[in-house]
């Protein structure tokens, strides 16, 4: 048995796509997994990652996500790591793929989805912890809602049904509530002398070019800013889905938050500027990243979620946020 790694390119893409959509399920479309290919700065990549072949058959794959963004005084490059499938005879030899990955110099490299095995080969590369936690900020009961869905009694259990009924009884009424509470959403806002603003349109004319790139780098997404005198915060959100790992009656939707400018800014004012979110966006509660809202963070539901990074050149985990990632390309987006 013959094996080889080498780059991705486009010459690549549909034979990528069946081997993801064969080893991830039909849950992704053919149309969503070719965003990672088609992205804003998709013609500009070294590769889209590196594939795994076999007498001229493709038997894995790692994609791989790049930018350069600006780090303190400098310019830094990364590369989000994406999408790392391999069929199963040849799964002793996926690890080929992330050492011509890491093979790249000068990037600092990110995970921000790995499966439990992925994460257990990144951390013995040497990977470090990026975030251990998310936080869900909405309602009490929804909070109360999803932390017992993250808990639900076995099939076999005799509390099974009665958490089935629970969910038909309070959980769907809840959620409609929420649809209906979301049904006329602002763009503008004024709170305590500070303008809240949602949507690309609006956000944009106010954005520093640096600012104005990443807006029109990620379209698809969320656009939030609030700016009191001459400062802003500027939010990035994408719209999703929480996975329980099985069928649910009922969509619990949220906004994640993948990237957040001036936190400060954001924290003085994250009442009013949550509900904005959530009612321009149609979601039902807010998550991001503990690291995104800092000390200063508000009440929420904590929820385990593990990503990871590799940085040699030092770069600190605050620097590195959701944007040119996976997450607003495969994700539900606005």
């Amino acid at each position: 048995m013959i094996l080889g790694v080498r780059p991705a390119h486009e010459s690549d893409i549909d034979s990528i796509i069946c081997l993801l959509r064969t080893g991830f399920g039909p849950h992704c479309t053919t149309e969503t997994w070719r965003r990672l290919f088609e992205h804003p700065n998709a013609t500009s990549q070294p590769n889209f990652g590196f594939v795994l072949h076999s007498r001229n058959q493709l038997v894995g794959f790692l994609g791989g996500i790049y930018s350069k963004r600006p780090v303190g005084n400098r310019v830094e490059c990364f590369c989000n790591l994406s999408s790392w499938y391999t069929v199963p005879e040849f799964r002793s030899s996926s690890v080929m793929l992330l050492m011509a990955m890491l093979s790249q110099r000068g990037y600092t490299f990110s995970s921000l989805t790995p499966s439990e095995t992925a994460a257990q080969v990144l951390q013995a590369f040497g990977f470090r912890t990026l975030d251990s936690y998310k936080l869900l900020c909405g309602p009490w009961l929804y909070r109360s809602l999803v932390r017992r869905k993250t808990r639900i009694a076995p099939r076999k259990s005799p509390f099974y049904l009665v958490s089935r009924a629970l969910e038909m009884l309070i959980e769907a009424p809840l959620l409609k509530g929420l649809d209906l509470v979301r049904e006329h959403s602002p763009t503008h806002v004024n709170c305590r002398g500070a303008e809240l603003l949602a949507g690309a349109d609006l956000v944009r004319p106010m954005l520093s070019d640096t600012d104005r790139q990443l807006l029109d780098d990620h379209r698809g997404c969320g656009h939030f800013l609030v700016r009191n005198g001459r400062s802003y915060s500027y939010i990035v959100t994408v719209k999703r889905r929480i996975d329980f790992g099985g069928p649910s009656l009922v969509d619990y939707v949220v906004s994640d938050l993948l990237h957040l400018s001036a936190r400060q800014l954001a924290m003085q004012y994250w009442p009013a500027l949550g509900q904005l979110i959530v009612r321009h966006q149609g979601s039902q509660a807010i998550m991001a990243d503990e690291r995104f809202l800092g000390p200063e963070r508000p009440e929420g539901l904590r929820v385990p979620y593990r990503s990871y990074f590799m940085s040699r050149s030092g770069v600190d985990p605050t620097h590195i946020d959701g944007l040119y990632t996976e997450l607003p390309l495969l994700y539900d987006r606005d």
